[in-house]
């Protein structure tokens, strides 16, 4: 038992010895320590080399054996394989290690066996694994954290057959520890087109095995948008494509991903052509520091493809402040007049303002139960009501805020409307911002049984006005308090926290995992007293108002002061 521990306990040192190397690597040698919120991480792929069991290993060192195998499998050569030896026969055929990943916060281990078992008189035992999951992991490689994390009892049960114990009965799926999961999965961005434009792209993140990454990207993009995605996005692949291969290959010192897809392909215009190539391009360069070259296959015949124009969702303009009753723009390290006919005068108690990314209306809170459009000719009435939410202008030049309980309410060039969607029902809109793309809405509502943050898909009609909003995602589920959630990446959310007693927080979490952390939200240092929160998928950063009007500005985690007795600020969107 010893030395197949010591095997198992070997390749995790391993693997966590490079990855802190790789880590390392990036670790300025000089200057102010600098916590990073980059929407991205670094791609390392490490390969562990699991062992086998060993002859007369007792039943904890076979479980302690299995776990080390399933979790080396995802960047292993012989993948499942040698997790699978340490099974029975008859459930090795039949254990399905795909079907769920469970984020566990410590590295699992089987309890001690009861001192009265006596394994020489008996020929089955059972073995109690215990972890705490805080995420979850699912065979399309959607990430989910765990709002409430349990200490959970798996369960092994060991026969022993041919004379060597094996393992006869365990749940489906792989426990991996929280500090290996990024070294062994790897965040990838799919790409799927707009419903309203093809050439628009949004994004959504899932996390894959390191050494089957690409071809299992290629798979999802082929099986559609995800449930969330739908009648938001659209698939340009033809019915029953399927993927060949997606290998990677250089040429004159390039490296490119071949992808060679079934002849559907073949049938699809050049302007889809030239959409997918585009969007497996930026999927694979997730990471990469550069853009990877695609080339397309239909069946064994090599797709001219043309440059496409997409775009991915980015924050149009810099950020902008209310300062002395006057709208001014953070340009740089200081603030600049800003060109506008709008007097923010008119307004009798501006509380949150919004600009419309494609240099549409000026909208402001008036209070908390009035929202108008700050014309040339005076403020002009949107919305009335109790406890409305700060507004979000999308890149269509709807405004959104909160309705009544479960609703939102919106209203771009013609008559209000009233979304109720299910997951709703019951809880009150305090927080509503819209992606830069439009496609989706990060929400953030409240119940008696505290705040929730929701991302969805917005269903628009082909004048671009919203009508439904799709089945939402949780997230940042361990995070309590948020009372503001704005896009600070394409597929990030900045939050501010406040809590009972009124202290203030500002977190990072993903939609779909935070990708530089493993998959979990994180609070960033630094900050104290927040009374307001901006942020924008820009390289400009996260911006805050703190107690006394100081504008302080995020550079890679350092928090700089900006300027002094600003009231509001908000990016455009």
């Amino acid at each position: 038992m010893r030395r197949a521990l010591r095997a198992v306990v070997g390749a995790v040192v391993v693997l966590a010895t490079a990855g802190s190397l790789g880590a390392c690597a990036q670790i300025p040698m000089s200057g102010p320590v600098r916590e990073g919120t980059a929407d991205g991480e670094t791609q390392v792929d490490i390969a562990m080399l699991p062992q086998g069991p060993i002859l007369g290993t007792d039943p904890r060192g076979i479980v302690i054996g299995f776990l080390g195998a399933a979790v080396a499998a995802s960047t292993s050569p012989k993948e499942f394989e040698t997790a699978r030896e340490f099974l029975t026969e008859d459930v090795a055929g039949t254990w399905d290690p795909e079907a769920a990943v469970r984020v566990v916060r410590e590295s699992p281990l089987p309890r001690q066996l009861d001192p009265e078992v006596d394994l020489e008189s008996t020929d089955t035992v059972e073995l109690v694994v215990h972890a705490t999951t805080i995420a979850t992991l699912d065979s399309a490689g959607s990430y989910t954290e765990v709002g409430d994390p349990r200490d959970l009892g798996y369960r092994f049960t060991l026969v022993r057959t041919g004379g060597e114990w094996r393992i006869s009965a365990l749940d489906d799926g792989v426990l991996v520890p929280a500090n290996l999961f990024a070294n062994q999965y790897r965040a990838t961005r799919l790409y799927f087109s707009a419903a309203t434009d093809s050439r628009s792209l949004v994004p959504d993140l899932r996390w894959f095995p390191r050494r089957t990454w690409r071809a299992d990207a290629v798979q999802q993009l082929l099986a559609g948008p995800p449930e969330w995605l739908q009648g938001v996005t659209q698939t340009l692949f033809p019915d029953g494509t399927q993927l060949g291969s997606a290998a990677v290959r250089e040429t004159d010192g390039v490296e490119t991903v071949a992808v060679r897809l079934s002849e559907q392909l073949g049938t699809v215009t050049g302007q889809q052509r030239a959409v997918i190539a585009a969007q497996l391009s930026a999927t694979f360069s997730e990471g990469a520091g550069r853009t990877v070259p695609v080339d397309l296959y239909s069946g064994t015949n090599r797709l001219a493809v043309t440059a496409a124009d997409v775009s991915l969702p980015g924050t149009a303009g810099q950020a902008l402040v209310v300062q002395d009753g006057e709208l001014k723009l953070v340009s740089g390290g200081t603030l600049e007049t800003y060109e506008t006919t709008a007097d923010v005068s008119a307004v009798g108690d501006p509380t949150a303002f919004a600009v419309s990314p494609a240099g549409g209306p000026i909208v402001f809170r008036d209070g908390t139960d009035r929202i108008v459009n700050l014309t040339a000719d005076g403020p002009v009435e949107l919305f009335e009501g109790p406890n409305l939410a700060a507004p979000s202008v999308d890149t269509f030049g709807v405004t959104w805020t909160s309705g009544g309980t479960g609703a939102l309410r919106v209203r771009g060039a013609g008559d209000e409307v009233t979304l109720k969607p299910e997951w709703l029902a019951g809880r009150r809109v305090i927080s509503v911002s819209v992606a830069p793309e439009g496609a989706r809405v990060a929400i953030v509502s409240e119940a008696p049984s505290g705040t929730q943050v929701h991302v969805a898909g917005i269903v628009r009609d082909d004048g671009d006005s919203p009508v439904s909003l799709t089945r939402a995602l949780v997230v940042a589920a361990p995070v309590h308090h948020v009372e503001e959630a704005r896009w600070s990446g394409m597929t990030t959310l900045a939050l501010l926290t406040r809590d009972t007693g009124g202290t203030s927080g500002v977190w990072t979490a993903g939609v779909g995992g935070l990708a530089g952390t493993g998959g979990v939200a994180r609070q960033l240092t630094g900050l104290s007293d927040v009374e307001h929160l901006a942020a924008g998928v820009t390289e400009q950063g996260i911006l805050v108002i703190t107690d006394g009007g100081h504008l302080e500005h995020e550079e890679v985690g350092v928090w700089q002061p900006l300027a002094e007795d600003v009231d509001l600020v908000a990016y455009p969107g």
